[in-house]
């Protein structure tokens, strides 16, 4: 049964194509396992993981990795990882390595992965996109978490964003949840011109990164530009660089600014209570503190106006796997509640701190006819209430 927590997708306003959906989700799993096999592969080779019939404490197996400061999560997370998956096992206090390790050793060799690459691309189509980020970050995962290479150096090689854009590309997943963002963003401006038919209407996006709900939602919203502000922001110029490159042109109503949702508004140069709708997708998750980013949010918004949240809301290997290696997927707080071994929240976690943040009226929405436990990532709309005022 669907989850009771989640509801309906607004239909008709966006549906989904369930065959391509489930080849999908098929798809996404077999790239996820050769990645688990690759680390695995990878650890073997480096020596890292404990010899055949032999049993290794996870401080041992950290040991030998050589964890830098800032990755003790993801090292953690990593063994948790090829145990679930049955690469390692449990034993006692310790771990020991499965026939699966030696199934997987050729893929020790960049030739071996290269080739078994262009195979799963071939076969999976539908998940093509996210194949070369994960070989990427895999076969350089060592020298990450050793702090050898910048993880940066890793997911934008030479400053690009080539390799995460493309998992963005002709992908059913998150064009779903792209469009429904933008169908909820696109119905509030409606409703806001309507009943204020002199006023304009301000958006904010919030960690608009490489841009890929942005496109969508400045697509849902062409015929709205006459009254619109449209600020895309980000915490990194590089980001805001790609934005104004990619949207800026023929666009008189976007403003692009530099905002750290971490930090209070007023500081910042927006004025609190300013706006009418406030965008933050797949970005929150990676804050120090989910309550103080909502508090900002917030902070952002006009009485009666919303948030629109695009999250993941289940732990995936695969994320693990890539956006792992980034320091910033670890740096929330010890005592955030988080799920295990990542830093997203779950649904119930979310509506509960949009809660205690000062928003009611919270609806999440996910991919229908799916069970509770299939659901991976989900969109919330939250109303603001009371004055904007400060963030403080």
């Amino acid at each position: 049964m669907t989850a009771p927590d989640v509801e309906a997708t607004p239909q008709p306003l966006v549906d989904v194509d369930q065959e391509r959906h489930a080849r999908f989700r098929t798809s996404f799993e077999a790239v996820t396992d050769f990645g688990r096999r690759l680390l695995a592969a990878r650890l073997a080779a480096a020596g890292v993981l404990p010899a055949p019939g032999a049993v290794a404490s996870r401080e041992e197996i950290l040991a030998r990795l050589a964890v830098a400061p800032g990755y003790q999560r993801l090292g953690d997370a990593l063994l948790d990882l090829l145990a679930d998956a049955g690469l390692l096992r449990r034993q006692g206090d310790g771990l020991a390595v499965t026939g699966r390790v030696a199934e997987s050793a050729g893929f020790a060799g960049d030739d071996a992965v290269d080739a078994a690459a262009a195979t799963l691309r071939r076969e999976h189509p539908e998940v093509a996109g996210y194949v070369p980020l994960l070989v990427a970050c895999q076969t350089q995962l060592v020298e990450v978490v050793r702090g050898d290479r910048p993880a940066n150096e890793v997911l934008f090689p030479g400053g690009s964003a080539d390799l995460v854009s493309a998992i963005y590309r002709d992908n059913v997943q998150l064009d779903f949840y792209n469009r429904l963002c933008a169908a909820r963003v696109r119905e509030h401006v409606r409703q806001f011109l309507r009943r204020y038919p002199r006023s304009y209407v301000h958006v904010m996006e919030v960690g608009a990164g490489t841009g890929g709900t942005s496109g969508p939602v400045l697509d849902a919203l062409t015929d709205r530009t006459e009254r619109l502000r449209y600020f895309y922001t980000d915490v990194g110029p590089a980001f805001l660089r790609l934005g104004r490159q990619r949207f800026g042109v023929d666009r008189p109503h976007l403003d692009f600014a530099r905002y750290n949702v971490e930090g209070a508004p007023e500081d910042q140069g927006f004025e609190p209570g300013s706006m009418d709708v406030v965008l933050a997708s797949n970005v929150l998750h990676a804050t120090l503190r989910i309550s103080a980013a909502l508090r900002h949010c917030h902070a952002l918004l006009k009485p009666g106006g919303i948030l629109v949240i695009n999250e993941m809301t289940s732990r995936l290997d695969y994320n693990t796997l890539t956006f792992g290696l980034a320091e910033g997927w670890w740096r929330h707080a010890e005592d955030e509640p988080r799920v295990p071994a990542s830093p997203l929240l779950d649904v119930a976690g979310w509506r509960a701190a949009l809660g205690r943040a000062g928003f009611v009226d919270v609806r999440a929405h996910a991919v229908p006819g799916l069970d509770a436990a299939e659901q991976v990532q989900t969109m919330f709309v939250a109303t603001a209430t009371g004055g904007g005022g400060s963030s403080r």
